[in-house]
């Protein structure tokens, strides 16, 4: 390796006389795709080739691979660990070990797994060598490293020696069966996808079925899931708020050099449409006849899409994404999100199937991260791999009267999701968001702001910015849970039993009924402060948050907007 780069640099200079800056780009470009390719090469040969060695130490070497397997899965879904580059700037030490230690593990990890798998089929190749007699054509001279190492270690032979018209149709077999095996196996289902999906249907869902009829041995009903497209009939719904279920579309082989910190672009399921906006065409119908919609023969179902939308654990995670755990998630099947036909023009023959036809690429663009927008499937998940809140998709649909609740994980109030929103909507829309004051405090705040703290705060969303003056701006009421004391005793007593409510880890999926009835029990009591007998009326709501809540007068822009309102609500 070091002659082959002594020779390009030797190359270079000699060169350089007649070389344009175009032609040393492509050189240097080559130079680096090869130098990758040798160390890869390099890195896997001396696993493989002395990687066995250590099965010498068979248990600790098995206990060592299996701890890495463990630190890798659950420091990749640990909420202490810090994924985007603010995270990472304002993470505690234990965060900032999880990361590490995540990533140091999954390489562990990978190495372990090389090396048995090689020791196994090394294994299996030496019993065919023995079973049909073939004869190994040693060379033992020990002036040959090969024979060297194969006197050192006999099972060296078997790498070093074994005919190739013994290995290829081995190797044959093994491409059929998992070409095979990839046409007969849904992508989506054999995962914990499926798992958490029919979780989900029947907590949910479930609950709003009045003619429930569970299977009495599984306790799932078919009935309890529905199509997105039901959700909106213009007869039957006609003023009623639409559900966007907000979701990432994975990025993290993307193109665009300015999203390399993102990896991920916004995606939305409605009951019309499914798609991107950063795609052209971005999006598919969601409603129609069958054979013709979004995500399926039918259609996608609600139960899909918030199964996706609510995708926290998954090998690809927009700008939360890291190779090495990447891999490893695939690898043991921890795949919450799920593949679907691309809605752009690359998807115009796929983009009505559930899953894919074949799970061949899709896996090993999961695995080694090269999802992207181009292929015809796109890897969706959580919403959070974006943005978490839902605003970015609600100001590119221009809504003036916007309601955001903000209950993610956020015990310092530093309102990062809130700030990771705003700052996605100037670069990509040119259009801000501004606060004139924030007065939500988190726990332990001191008695002066515990007394003029409050649990929501108006922001103006600046349409005119981009869309000229006479365009209305759009008016956000942000509302993020606190406790200041003066809540009811029930709420306070849990407030002072656990450390960290109401902001305890999302990562928790087990709620306690006392847990449980106090998060319910806080969100009643803050929207009854802040909600009002204006039948409907929004301009009334907003004029009470600012006299009974936030005790303040409306400034010159809201006043002179809520003289002409006129807008949608989103919440």
């Amino acid at each position: 390796m070091a002659l082959f780069f002594l020779a390009i640099v030797v190359f270079a200079g000699i060169s350089s006389r007649w070389t344009e800056d175009p032609d040393r780009e492509w050189w240097g470009r080559a130079a680096g795709w090869l130098f990758a390719v040798a160390l890869a090469w390099l890195l896997i040969s001396g696993l493989v080739i002395f990687g066995p060695l250590s099965l010498k130490w068979t248990w600790s070497f098995i206990t060592t691979g299996g701890l890495a397997a463990l630190v890798t899965v659950l420091g990749g879904r640990s909420p202490k660990v810090a994924g985007s580059e603010k995270e990472r700037a304002t993470a505690s030490p234990m965060g900032l070990i999880l990361s590490k230690a995540s990533t140091i593990a999954a390489a562990v990890f990978a190495a372990v797994l090389l090396i048995l798998i090689t020791e196994v089929t090394t294994s299996v190749m030496a019993k065919l060598i023995e079973t049909y007699h073939v004869t190994l054509s040693y060379k033992a001279d020990l002036n040959s490293m090969s024979g060297l190492l194969g006197r050192a270690e006999p099972y060296l032979n078997v790498i070093f020696y074994t005919p190739w018209w013994l290995v290829l149709p081995l190797a044959s077999l093994l491409m059929l069966v998992a070409v095979v095996m990839a046409r007969l196996v849904n992508a989506n289902k054999f995962s914990l996808h499926g798992v958490y999906r029919d979780r989900l249907i029947r907590a949910y869902l479930g609950a709003s079925n009045s003619d429930r009829k569970p299977n009495p041995f599984t306790g799932f009903d078919e009935n309890d899931n529905i199509k997105m497209r039901e959700l909106w009939m213009p007869e039957k719904f006609h003023g009623k708020l639409m559900p966007v279920a907000n979701i990432a579309l994975n990025l993290v082989s993307g193109e665009k050099l300015g999203w390399q910190e993102r990896k991920a672009q916004s995606f939305t399921v409605t009951p019309l449409h499914c798609g991107s906006s950063a795609m052209d065409p971005g999006y598919r119908p969601a409603a129609g006849p069958d054979g013709t919609v979004y995500g399926g023969p039918k259609g996608i179902s609600l139960g899909s899409a918030i199964t996706i939308s609510g995708a926290a654990a998954s090998p690809n995670m927009g700008y939360h994404s890291s190779p090495l755990v990447t891999f490893i998630l695939t690898l043991l099947n921890v795949r919450l999100g799920a593949w679907l036909g691309n809605p752009g023009k690359a998807g115009d023959h796929t983009f009505q199937l559930g899953y894919p036809e074949s799970s061949v690429q899709p896996i090993i663009d999961e695995a080694f991260g090269l999802t992207n927008d181009t292929s015809p499937y796109v890897y969706l998940s959580d919403g959070g791999h974006f943005e978490n809140l839902g605003l970015y998709e609600m100001v590119l649909r221009r809504c003036h009267y916007i309601v955001v609740i903000d209950a993610g994980e956020d015990p310092q109030c530093s309102f990062a999701d809130l700030g990771e929103a705003v700052r996605k909507i100037r670069i990509d829309f040119g259009i801000s968001i501004e606060f004139d004051q924030i007065d939500i405090f988190p726990r332990g705040c001191d008695v002066a702001q515990s007394q003029k703290g409050r649990n929501c705060a108006i922001g103006r969303i600046c349409y005119s910015v981009l869309d000229g003056p006479n365009a209305p701006d759009g008016i956000l009421i942000y509302i993020k849970p606190a406790c200041y004391g003066n809540e009811p005793r029930d709420i306070f007593e849990y407030f002072k039993r656990s450390a960290t409510f109401p902001h305890e880890s999302t990562a928790d999926q087990f709620f306690s009924e006392s847990q449980f009835e106090s998060y319910r029990m806080l969100g009643a009591h803050t929207m009854e402060k802040l909600c009002t007998d204006c039948g409907g009326d929004f301009d009334c709501f907003i004029r009470d948050v600012l006299q009974r809540h936030l005790d303040i007068k409306a400034p010159d822009w809201l006043a002179a907007l809520l003289e002409r309102s006129a807008g949608t609500a989103a919440v």
